[in-house]
């Protein structure tokens, strides 16, 4: 369920306090420092405005309470409200109480005869302010300050979420990289050891040894996935068709699973190139293409119709988010995609209008843009304290997940809050701290999730984005320097998504 603000905050120190009371109980190098009355007296100071010390999870309700941050489930609903909405309007998931019972109401329910969802990444509510008028087909119908993203803001992360109806805390997707290992090694008997899951592949796969992740122990897509898509859980009421540019990867298939494939359709929709991003040629490509896509929608729904079928259209586009990354969230070449997807939008209500269709569009998460100068750097001797980080320009290093070298936990939130730079622009948080703070999901963590998150959370309070050596090279640094679009934070501007619901009785 959701809560206001003001129960959210509370929610949150009634956690951080039972965290205090009960740290000796957690097993990781922070917690055992706490035995330490020393270190124990350290981690309960109150908080200070540079966020010195380990008291980042106090600021963190702070902010909250002052809206410079918003927590996932501070408002009406979020991304797993709507997953489980939309799996009862195809009859399927747990039944339905609460938030998920007026949503599923509100987009039709079984009863509605053609459902038809469109997911623009990427195209938070501020971007429709930014770019769009009030008399656009978007902000026309928006229930504006009615839907949050999922924590982290991410794709990944929002599209499993979707997929399955479960926080992240539950199907640990947080990012396209993650940091896992399956199994326990023994002296003289070497295993994989850790790897590094690219999922954003055509099929999950281990970046640094090119290995397919079933090779290297995740010997089911459960293993990867961790929670089953709704889809897959029985059979549709529905016929289900997909349409997007991405069909074909692992990933995808396994969001698109369905018991009945007799049931199932998909399109495949052309993608821009990046290498016309910011030209006239890439945002009109972007219009076209998506413009093809809402064609094969209308397509597949007539189709349905006339043979006295129901039907769930599910459309997935990369836009505005593309063009967005490679150019800032404010580039006149957003506004040219922003204004095609109205358009085709418009159109495609314009086509179903006649029909007991809905149409729902909304976006995976928002945007802000990052000048070279919010591009951080972590120096030599931090880096030397982790295993991993998960950090980079574009989503990543707003979240960014790190994985610390046994025992140097304390040592490296020391250097981190030595730094203003780094302490006044990020919440650095233990795991423990986010997952109290519900963050990942009003649940408890599910195990397998947990090793993927590391053991610290640096998260951005505002544009600044830790960076790796090689994007601070070539972003950062020298002639080539530019803003970058990025997400993956708890900012308004990331959390805030749009709502946009058209039915029969949409004036």
């Amino acid at each position: 369920q959701s809560m206001s603000s003001d129960r959210v905050v509370d929610e949150i120190h009634r956690r951080l306090d039972l965290l205090e009371s009960t740290r000796v109980t957690i097993n990781s190098p922070t917690a055992m420092a706490a035995n330490n009355p020393t270190a124990m007296a350290a981690n309960s100071t109150t908080a200070t405005s540079s966020g010195g010390g380990g008291d980042d999870a106090r600021r963190l309700a702070e902010l909250l309470a002052s809206s410079r941050l918003v927590h996932p489930y501070s408002s009406d609903a979020n991304l797993t409200h709507l997953a489980n909405a939309l799996a009862t309007c195809c009859g399927l998931g747990p039944e339905p109480c609460g938030i998920v019972r007026q949503l599923a109401d509100e987009l039709g329910g079984q009863a509605r005869k053609h459902i038809v969802f469109v997911l623009c990444d990427g195209m938070g509510s501020s971007v429709l302010e930014e770019h769009l008028g009030p008399e656009s087909f978007l902000r026309r119908n928006n229930k504006k300050d009615k839907l949050l993203s999922v924590f982290p803001s991410t794709t990944p992360a929002a599209l499993t979420t979707l997929a399955t109806g479960v926080s992240p805390g539950q199907h640990g997707m947080p990012g396209w990289d993650l940091r896992d290992q399956k199994g326990c090694e023994f002296p003289g008997e070497p295993g994989p050891g850790p790897v590094q899951l690219r999922v954003l592949h055509s099929r999950v796969t281990d970046f640094r040894s090119g290995q397919p992740a079933d090779k290297l122990g995740f010997g089911n897509e459960q293993e990867v996935f961790v929670a089953p898509a709704w889809t897959s859980t029985g059979a549709s009421s529905r016929h289900l068709f997909y349409a997007s540019a991405y069909q074909g990867s692992q990933f995808t298939d396994w969001t698109q699973s369905s018991e009945q494939q007799s049931t199932l359709e998909l399109a495949s929709i052309m993608e821009t190139a990046s290498d016309t991003l910011g030209t006239p040629e890439g945002s009109d490509a972007a219009s076209q293409y998506f413009g093809q896509a809402v064609d094969a929608v209308v397509a597949n729904v007539l189709q349905h119709e006339a043979a006295g079928e129901s039907s769930y259209s599910y459309l997935y586009t990369a836009h505005p988010d593309k063009h967005m990354h490679a150019l800032g969230v404010e580039d006149p070449a957003v506004s040219q995609v922003m204004a095609g997807l109205d358009s085709h939008l418009d159109r495609l209500w314009t086509q179903l209008t006649t029909l007991d269709a809905t149409l729902c569009v909304t976006a995976d998460h928002g945007h802000v843009t990052v000048s070279p100068d919010e591009m951080v750097e972590l120096p030599a001797e931090m880096l030397d304290c982790l295993e991993y980080a998960n950090i980079g320009v574009h989503g990543k290093g707003r979240h960014a997940p790190l994985h610390v070298r046994a025992g140097r936990v304390k040592e490296f939130q020391t250097l981190w809050h030595e730094r203003p730079i780094l302490a006044n622009n990020f919440l650095l948080l233990t795991v423990e701290q986010a997952e109290q703070a519900g963050l990942f999901g009003p649940d408890p963590m599910v195990p397998v999730v947990r090793p993927r998150l590391g053991d610290l959370l640096a998260i951005s309070i505002n544009n600044h984005t830790l960076v790796s050596p090689k994007e601070a090279e070539r972003w950062r640094h020298g002639p080539r320097a530019k803003c970058q679009g990025a997400h993956g934070s708890l900012t308004p501007a990331e959390m805030w998504i749009p709502y946009v619901l058209c039915t029969p009785e949409t004036p």
